[in-house]
């Protein structure tokens, strides 16, 4: 009997013997862990960061007050904590954002840290210790202030400059005289702070706070029952909280990046069970020898699970260490394009070590699963055969269960397709259900596909090709398995591009047919400050303007929709002027009269119709950030739009729900002239009344149009640069299949060569077999995204994609992609096929 030591010596000899194959194999697995691996130690470093923010801002205090909804904490509430008995210290914390000019009058960028206007408070008068001032002095004048280090080195700010801060309402100039450091990392996060009575008066209500930190020996429960209502927290769980709540933010990084891996992973599955099935094709007089010896077919099963197991535990760790490197590159390229994340260094927890390490494995042992066991049925009389161990694989039992499960996924997809009764979300979950089910038929179905296409007679008869299509035909799960690996990648980019082209072509279709502005103010990138209130009276006061019609939104939903998902949450479009002033919308029912005085909301048909409610009809309006609640009644109904919101509600009732517009945010501004303006210098004098405020986007309607195609071009190069690690797993296995491919026909490029063919002849061959392989995977790929992207665009309809596009371009171009992939690909294989010595192969 074979004890395990040996199993595991026969396969750590094996592995040694074939370094190049086990190079190839490892690779694949390193570029799917590194990519789950970099996800989860991105997040984690941004976490540790975050967490050493949050513990600073606690640090020195025991007990946290905050505001509720139907609580507002006060100044006075502070005065009267820091009288009881054993209280220390009392400190109340403001902050808002605002939007800051620079000496350069160029918008600071914070890259997403946000930039805030807060009181200076005395260190020595804070419990967390505050911050220190480490160049120039405290802001003592109504127009002095200080302003972080981080920032003014970001901004290029010095003592003396001059810089504007814009709130909700106004702009104001400050001084600088001091620079002050924080006790953590803070990236591209700015402070700038003011005198405290400066503070209160000007840019608070001088009565409420926004939160409250003690420091003494007083119990939470004391103060709970001292203040019924308000969130009373120990620092440790404020901390705690605060950090919940970031990482649960932070983990989308972690879905991104995990799920390209996965992708790639699942590339990779096809190379790996390629790579170990024809490892069990070479060895088969070597496993039959083992078997004539007294191995077990269980025995030879687990020596080929151990070396699949060894190169799942190397790819895995050498994943990580790629995914460690991956994270730093992220860090630099968000530092390089202004994104201000704090970098307080690379953070490692369990999940990042132990995920991609059981991932890789678990992907490595599946993928050999199959093989291994082939490898265990190879029966000893096979030892004393000669010659190359291969045979006809059979393919009618896999095409007919893929047929049918490619019948199932066109089912399910066209079902999701042309069902428009059914809400977005079932038809996009049945869509993607569908897509599952299809792409698993194609992947059985190809095998038969590679066969039929290779064995069909064609009108050119030239030798060279001839044997290349053979080859491919010889083995077609093989041909299949290493075309479909390209055929995944290539079907994601190409259902991708639909799906962008469609937003684009939906896009520059609705503004060019819905919108009547001629003018559009836009906060841009900085939507989470809005645009002052101030800015959109001063447009309104030009001569020549007809009408500003502001895109405001609020914490809202109606029957619990909402219009759209901003950096601040889900929000609801306000209505506080008739939006048929700046876009054509068909109103079905009701109108936008009284906005101002009468509580009410607005839906589209869709929405409407999914709610069950018509004109007159009774809905909920609420909000997150308040107790409170409403029931109005629907006012206006119009048909869909993909310019427009699908909910909104008056301003009356969001005044009810939300008296403190604090969180309303204006995001655009859509103005329009009157009739016979010249709309060349009108827009010009919007451009110098916003000019003032810096950070204002004044766009034209076909500017208007390119940006917001520009931002999906943006969000699509991302995902392209993502779904490119997979089609380069593909073009590897391409790689590595053929490599293989060269070992395993060694004595037929040997008789071929012995009965004439030249060298030339050989790579040609090759080469022919690699563009072959290629181009089945490419084509196939395209067909089936170009069906899942159209299945995508009708299930996404009612989400404002009302338009199907193909980007032929990018089609063509993946197609001689393709061709130059199989070429590149066949260069190393076809030169070692060509070099096989005819004496020595043959004999």
């Amino acid at each position: 009997m074979t004890s395990l030591p040996i199993l595991q010596k026969i396969s750590l000899r094996s592995i040694a013997a074939h370094r190049l194959r086990l190079i190839m194999t490892v690779l694949a697995v390193v570029l799917g862990t590194s990519f789950v691996s970099g996800g989860f130690i991105l997040t984690a470093s941004l976490s540790k960061a975050f967490d050493d923010i949050t513990a600073a801002s606690y640090e020195g205090s025991d007990v946290v007050l905050n505001s509720t909804p139907d609580h507002r904490l006060t100044r006075a509430m502070g005065e009267e904590i820091e009288a009881l008995p054993g209280v220390e210290k009392v400190e109340t914390t403001d902050i808002q954002p605002v939007v800051i000019i620079g000496p350069d009058d160029a918008p600071y960028q914070s890259g997403g840290a946000g930039s805030w206007l807060l009181p200076f408070t005395q260190p020595e008068a804070t419990t967390t210790g505050g911050v220190t001032i480490i160049a120039g002095r405290a802001p003592e004048e109504s127009t002095e202030a200080v302003v972080n280090t981080a920032a003014a080195e970001r901004a290029g700010i010095s003592l003396g400059d001059t810089i504007t801060v814009i709130d909700t309402s106004k702009r104001t100039d400050f001084e600088i005289v001091g620079l002050t450091e924080l006790p953590t990392a803070t990236g591209g996060w700015a402070g700038v702070q003011i005198a405290e009575e400066l503070y209160r008066t000007e840019f608070t209500d001088g009565v409420s706070t926004d939160r409250i930190l003690v420091r003494g020996e007083v119990s939470r429960d004391a103060l709970a029952a001292r203040y019924p209502g308000f969130d009373i927290l120990t620092s440790e769980e404020a901390s705690a909280q605060d950090s919940e709540q970031i990482s649960s933010l932070l983990a989308f990084f972690t879905y991104i990046l995990v799920a390209f891996g996965l992708i790639a992973l699942l590339v990779g599955t096809f190379i790996i069970s390629n790579t170990f099935s024809m490892i069990v094709a070479q060895r088969t007089r070597e496993f039959a020898l083992l078997r004539a010896i007294g191995m077990s077919r269980p025995q030879l099963t687990s020596s080929v699970l151990v070396e699949a197991a060894f190169i799942g535990v190397l790819g895995s760790v050498l994943g990580i260490g790629v995914g460690i490197g991956l994270v730093r590159l992220i860090v630099t390229a968000m530092e390089a394009f202004g994104l201000g994340f704090p970098d307080s260094g690379l953070g490692l927890d369990a999940a990042s070590i132990l995920v991609p390490l059981g991932v890789g494995i678990v992907v490595t042992l599946l993928s050999a699963w199959v093989p291994a066991r082939r490898a265990g049925a190879i029966r000893p009389v096979q030892a004393m055969r000669s010659g190359e161990q291969s045979s006809t694989q059979p393919v009618g039992a896999r095409s007919i269960l893929g047929g049918v499960l490619a019948v199932a996924g066109v089912v399910a997809t066209v079902t999701a397709a042309f069902m428009t009764d059914w809400s977005t979300t079932t038809r996009a979950v049945l869509t993607g259900i569908g897509a599952l089910t299809l792409i698993l038929g194609a992947l059985l179905l190809q095998a038969g596909l590679a066969r039929g296409i290779f064995t069909a007679r064609t009108p050119f008869r030239a030798v060279v090709p001839l044997l290349a299509r053979t080859s491919l035909a010889r083995n077609p799960r093989r041909t299949a398995a290493t075309a479909f690996a390209l055929t995944l990648g290539v079907a994601l980019v190409s259902a991708v591009g639909i799906l962008g082209a469609s937003m684009k072509l939906s896009v520059y279709g609705s503004i060019d047919e819905e919108m009547r502005a001629q003018t559009v103010v836009s906060t841009g990138l900085l939507s989470t400050q809005g645009i002052p209130g101030q800015v959109a009276d001063e447009i309104s006061a030009i001569d020549g303007v007809d009408a500003v019609v502001p895109s405001l939104w609020a914490p809202l939903s109606v029957a619990g929709r909402t219009g759209t998902t901003s950096a601040a949450g889900a929000v609801s479009n306000v209505l506080t002027v008739d939006p048929t002033l700046a876009l054509r919308l068909e109103i079905l029912g009701g109108g936008f009269a009284d906005l101002t005085t009468a509580p009410g909301a607005g839906l589209s048909k869709t929405v409407a119709r999914e709610l069950g409610v018509s004109v007159g009809d009774l809905v909920e309006i609420a909000s997150p950030v308040s107790v409170a609640s409403l029931e109005v009644p629907v006012r206006v109904i119009w048909a869909d739009s993909a310019a427009y919101t699908p909910v909104a509600v008056t301003e009356a009732a969001a005044e009810q729900i939300l008296p403190d517009r604090s969180s309303w945010i204006m995001q655009d501004l859509f103005v329009t002239f009157t009739d016979g303006a010249d709309e060349a210098e009108m827009h010009e004098q919007v451009l110098s009344t916003t000019d003032p405020y810096g950070v204002l986007q004044v766009l034209t309607k076909e500017e208007y149009r390119l940006a917001s195609a520009e931002q999906i071009d943006q969000l699509l190069a991302l995902v392209y640069a993502l779904l490119a690690l997979s089609v380069i797993i593909a073009v590897l296995g391409i790689i590595n299949t053929l490599a293989l491919s060269i070992m395993e026909r060694r004595r037929e490029f040997g008789m071929l060569r012995a009965v004439g063919m030249q060298r030339s002849q050989i790579r040609r061959m090759v080469t022919i077999e690699s563009i072959h392989i290629a181009g089945l995977g490419a084509t196939a790929g395209i067909i089936l995204g170009v069906w899942l992207g159209w299945c995508f665009v009708r299930a996404l309809a009612d989400q404002g994609i009302t338009r199907w596009a193909i980007p032929w371009d990018q089609m063509a171009v993946v197609l001689v992609a393709a061709v130059v992939v199989g070429v590149l690909a066949a260069i190393w294989p076809a030169r070692q096929a060509a070099a096989t010595d005819p004496l020595e192969a043959v004999g």
